[in-house]
Protein backbone atom coordinates (compact mmCIF):
# COMPACT_ATOMS: atom_id res chain seq x y z
CA UNK A 1 0.00 0.00 0.00
CA UNK A 2 1.04 3.56 -0.59
CA UNK A 3 1.77 6.10 2.10
CA UNK A 4 -0.89 8.51 3.35
CA UNK A 5 0.27 11.31 1.05
CA UNK A 6 0.38 9.07 -2.04
CA UNK A 7 -2.25 7.63 -4.35
CA UNK A 8 -2.02 3.86 -4.89
CA UNK A 9 -1.68 2.57 -8.42
CA UNK A 10 -4.07 -0.29 -7.59
CA UNK A 11 -6.42 -1.17 -4.77
CA UNK A 12 -7.87 -4.50 -3.65
CA UNK A 13 -10.57 -5.50 -1.18
CA UNK A 14 -9.85 -8.49 1.03
CA UNK A 15 -13.22 -10.02 0.11
CA UNK A 16 -15.35 -9.40 -2.97
CA UNK A 17 -18.18 -6.87 -2.64
CA UNK A 18 -21.34 -8.58 -1.47
CA UNK A 19 -23.53 -6.27 -3.56
CA UNK A 20 -22.58 -5.18 -7.07
CA UNK A 21 -25.04 -3.16 -9.12
CA UNK A 22 -24.84 -0.88 -12.08
CA UNK A 23 -27.29 1.15 -14.11
CA UNK A 24 -27.26 2.87 -17.46
CA UNK A 25 -29.79 5.50 -18.32
CA UNK A 26 -30.57 8.05 -20.99
CA UNK A 27 -32.13 11.44 -21.40
CA UNK A 28 -35.64 11.10 -22.79
CA UNK A 29 -38.33 13.77 -22.95
CA UNK A 30 -41.93 13.42 -24.08
CA UNK A 31 -42.92 16.36 -26.26
CA UNK A 32 -46.63 16.94 -25.76
CA UNK A 33 -48.11 17.78 -29.15
CA UNK A 34 -51.49 19.47 -29.37
CA UNK A 35 -54.42 17.42 -30.64
CA UNK A 36 -52.70 14.05 -30.58
CA UNK A 37 -52.73 11.04 -28.29
CA UNK A 38 -49.21 10.06 -29.28
CA UNK A 39 -46.59 12.44 -27.89
CA UNK A 40 -43.29 12.88 -29.65
CA UNK A 41 -40.37 11.18 -27.88
CA UNK A 42 -37.14 13.16 -27.86
CA UNK A 43 -34.11 10.96 -27.13
CA UNK A 44 -31.20 13.16 -26.12
CA UNK A 45 -28.12 11.23 -24.98
CA UNK A 46 -27.21 7.78 -23.74
CA UNK A 47 -25.59 8.08 -20.34
CA UNK A 48 -22.61 6.12 -19.05
CA UNK A 49 -22.68 3.45 -16.38
CA UNK A 50 -23.17 4.15 -12.70
CA UNK A 51 -21.53 1.35 -10.70
CA UNK A 52 -21.96 0.57 -6.99
CA UNK A 53 -19.76 -1.82 -5.01
CA UNK A 54 -21.48 -2.57 -1.70
CA UNK A 55 -20.31 -4.29 1.49
CA UNK A 56 -16.72 -4.78 0.42
CA UNK A 57 -14.48 -5.76 3.34
CA UNK A 58 -11.29 -3.78 3.70
CA UNK A 59 -9.84 -5.96 6.49
CA UNK A 60 -11.14 -8.15 9.28
CA UNK A 61 -9.42 -11.54 9.26
CA UNK A 62 -6.20 -10.57 11.08
CA UNK A 63 -6.24 -10.10 14.86
CA UNK A 64 -4.99 -6.74 16.02
CA UNK A 65 -4.49 -5.38 12.48
CA UNK A 66 -5.38 -1.75 11.97
CA UNK A 67 -7.02 -0.74 8.69
CA UNK A 68 -6.82 3.04 9.07
CA UNK A 69 -4.16 3.27 6.38
CA UNK A 70 -6.22 1.11 4.03
CA UNK A 71 -9.18 3.45 4.45
CA UNK A 72 -6.98 6.50 3.82
CA UNK A 73 -5.59 4.86 0.69
CA UNK A 74 -9.13 4.27 -0.60
CA UNK A 75 -10.04 7.89 0.08
CA UNK A 76 -6.90 9.09 -1.68
CA UNK A 77 -8.11 7.40 -4.87
CA UNK A 78 -10.64 10.25 -5.12
CA UNK A 79 -8.10 13.07 -4.95
CA UNK A 80 -7.62 15.53 -7.77
CA UNK A 81 -3.98 15.77 -8.84
CA UNK A 82 -2.13 18.44 -10.78
CA UNK A 83 -0.33 17.33 -13.92
CA UNK A 84 2.51 19.83 -14.02
CA UNK A 85 3.78 18.59 -17.39
CA UNK A 86 0.52 19.03 -19.28
CA UNK A 87 -0.81 21.79 -17.04
CA UNK A 88 -4.22 20.47 -15.98
CA UNK A 89 -5.84 19.07 -12.85
CA UNK A 90 -7.97 15.93 -12.82
CA UNK A 91 -8.84 12.87 -10.72
CA UNK A 92 -7.51 9.43 -11.51
CA UNK A 93 -9.57 7.09 -13.67
CA UNK A 94 -9.79 3.51 -12.43
CA UNK A 95 -10.36 0.27 -14.30
CA UNK A 96 -12.71 -1.84 -12.19
CA UNK A 97 -12.33 -5.63 -12.26
CA UNK A 98 -14.05 -8.55 -10.57
CA UNK A 99 -11.75 -11.47 -11.21
CA UNK A 100 -11.34 -11.54 -14.96
CA UNK A 101 -14.41 -9.38 -15.63
CA UNK A 102 -13.88 -5.72 -16.46
CA UNK A 103 -16.71 -3.29 -15.83
CA UNK A 104 -15.06 -0.30 -17.50
CA UNK A 105 -13.13 2.85 -16.64
CA UNK A 106 -14.56 4.92 -13.79
CA UNK A 107 -14.00 7.85 -11.46
CA UNK A 108 -15.04 7.49 -7.83
CA UNK A 109 -18.13 9.48 -6.90
CA UNK A 110 -18.34 8.62 -3.21
CA UNK A 111 -16.95 6.29 -0.55
CA UNK A 112 -18.95 5.20 2.49
CA UNK A 113 -17.02 3.47 5.31
CA UNK A 114 -18.60 1.50 8.17
CA UNK A 115 -16.19 0.67 10.98
CA UNK A 116 -17.33 -2.63 12.50
CA UNK A 117 -14.49 -3.37 14.91
CA UNK A 118 -12.11 -0.91 16.62
CA UNK A 119 -9.19 -1.47 18.98
CA UNK A 120 -8.57 0.20 22.33
CA UNK A 121 -7.01 3.20 20.59
CA UNK A 122 -10.15 3.73 18.48
CA UNK A 123 -8.44 2.56 15.29
CA UNK A 124 -10.59 0.49 12.94
CA UNK A 125 -9.69 -3.20 12.77
CA UNK A 126 -12.52 -4.20 10.46
CA UNK A 127 -14.34 -1.95 8.01
CA UNK A 128 -16.86 -2.37 5.21
CA UNK A 129 -16.91 -0.03 2.25
CA UNK A 130 -19.57 1.11 -0.23
CA UNK A 131 -18.08 2.72 -3.32
CA UNK A 132 -20.05 4.56 -6.01
CA UNK A 133 -18.38 5.10 -9.38
CA UNK A 134 -19.23 6.85 -12.65
CA UNK A 135 -17.98 5.60 -16.00
CA UNK A 136 -15.71 7.83 -18.09
CA UNK A 137 -15.75 7.95 -21.87
CA UNK A 138 -12.55 6.60 -23.47
CA UNK A 139 -11.88 9.82 -25.42
CA UNK A 140 -11.75 11.77 -22.15
CA UNK A 141 -9.13 9.62 -20.42
CA UNK A 142 -5.66 11.20 -20.56
CA UNK A 143 -7.02 13.93 -22.82
CA UNK A 144 -6.22 16.83 -20.50
CA UNK A 145 -9.12 18.82 -21.97
CA UNK A 146 -12.20 19.96 -20.10
CA UNK A 147 -14.63 20.51 -22.95
CA UNK A 148 -17.12 22.23 -20.62
CA UNK A 149 -14.61 25.03 -19.99
CA UNK A 150 -13.79 25.71 -23.63
CA UNK A 151 -15.17 28.94 -25.04
CA UNK A 152 -17.17 28.63 -28.25
CA UNK A 153 -15.53 30.88 -30.81
CA UNK A 154 -16.05 31.54 -34.48
CA UNK A 155 -15.72 34.10 -37.27
CA UNK A 156 -18.42 35.86 -39.23
CA UNK A 157 -18.35 35.75 -42.99
CA UNK A 158 -17.42 38.91 -44.84
CA UNK A 159 -20.96 39.28 -46.16
CA UNK A 160 -22.45 38.98 -42.68
CA UNK A 161 -20.02 41.55 -41.29
CA UNK A 162 -21.02 44.02 -44.03
CA UNK A 163 -24.70 43.46 -43.29
CA UNK A 164 -24.18 44.06 -39.57
CA UNK A 165 -22.25 47.27 -40.26
CA UNK A 166 -24.94 48.48 -42.65
CA UNK A 167 -27.67 47.67 -40.13
CA UNK A 168 -25.79 49.51 -37.39
CA UNK A 169 -25.37 52.53 -39.67
CA UNK A 170 -29.09 52.59 -40.54
CA UNK A 171 -30.06 52.31 -36.87
CA UNK A 172 -27.80 55.25 -36.01
CA UNK A 173 -29.24 57.44 -38.80
CA UNK A 174 -32.80 56.49 -37.84
CA UNK A 175 -32.13 57.39 -34.20
CA UNK A 176 -30.71 60.79 -35.21
CA UNK A 177 -33.74 61.48 -37.42
CA UNK A 178 -36.16 60.57 -34.62
CA UNK A 179 -34.37 62.90 -32.22
CA UNK A 180 -34.46 65.73 -34.80
CA UNK A 181 -38.18 65.23 -35.44
CA UNK A 182 -38.92 65.28 -31.72
CA UNK A 183 -36.87 68.44 -31.22
CA UNK A 184 -38.67 70.20 -34.13
CA UNK A 185 -42.03 69.22 -32.66
CA UNK A 186 -41.12 70.67 -29.29
CA UNK A 187 -40.02 73.93 -30.91
CA UNK A 188 -43.26 74.20 -32.91
CA UNK A 189 -45.37 73.57 -29.81
CA UNK A 190 -43.38 76.18 -27.91
CA UNK A 191 -43.85 78.82 -30.63
CA UNK A 192 -47.60 78.12 -31.13
CA UNK A 193 -49.56 80.75 -29.11
CA UNK A 194 -52.73 78.63 -29.19
CA UNK A 195 -51.05 75.46 -27.88
CA UNK A 196 -52.15 74.23 -24.46
CA UNK A 197 -54.47 77.22 -23.96
CA UNK A 198 -58.05 75.99 -23.38
CA UNK A 199 -59.41 79.55 -23.69
CA UNK A 200 -58.51 79.78 -27.39
CA UNK A 201 -61.27 78.78 -29.81
CA UNK A 202 -61.46 78.55 -33.58
CA UNK A 203 -64.05 80.02 -35.90
CA UNK A 204 -66.49 77.21 -35.02
CA UNK A 205 -66.23 77.89 -31.28
CA UNK A 206 -64.30 74.68 -30.58
CA UNK A 207 -61.32 74.78 -28.18
CA UNK A 208 -57.92 74.92 -29.78
CA UNK A 209 -55.16 72.90 -28.11
CA UNK A 210 -55.19 71.77 -24.50
CA UNK A 211 -57.11 68.82 -23.13
CA UNK A 212 -60.85 68.48 -22.76
CA UNK A 213 -62.23 67.69 -19.32
CA UNK A 214 -64.45 64.63 -19.28
CA UNK A 215 -67.87 65.29 -17.79
CA UNK A 216 -68.74 62.53 -15.30
CA UNK A 217 -71.82 60.53 -16.24
CA UNK A 218 -74.41 59.71 -13.60
CA UNK A 219 -74.93 56.03 -12.93
CA UNK A 220 -78.57 55.09 -13.52
CA UNK A 221 -79.66 51.68 -12.18
CA UNK A 222 -81.23 49.31 -14.63
CA UNK A 223 -79.65 50.76 -17.76
CA UNK A 224 -76.73 48.31 -18.11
Amino acid sequence: MAQADEIPSEYYFITPPQDVSWSKGSQINDIQTYATNNPYVHYGVTQLRSLTLGNAMIEGFSDGKQVEQNVIDLESCMRIVLDTEDGYAAPFCWEVYAGGKKYGTFVIESVNIQEQIRDNDGMAARAMADVSLREVAPYQVNAGIDITAQAITGNLSEETQEQLLEQQKNNTESSKQDKKTEADKKNNDKNDPNKNDPKKVNENGDPVGGSLVDIPTAVVPGRY
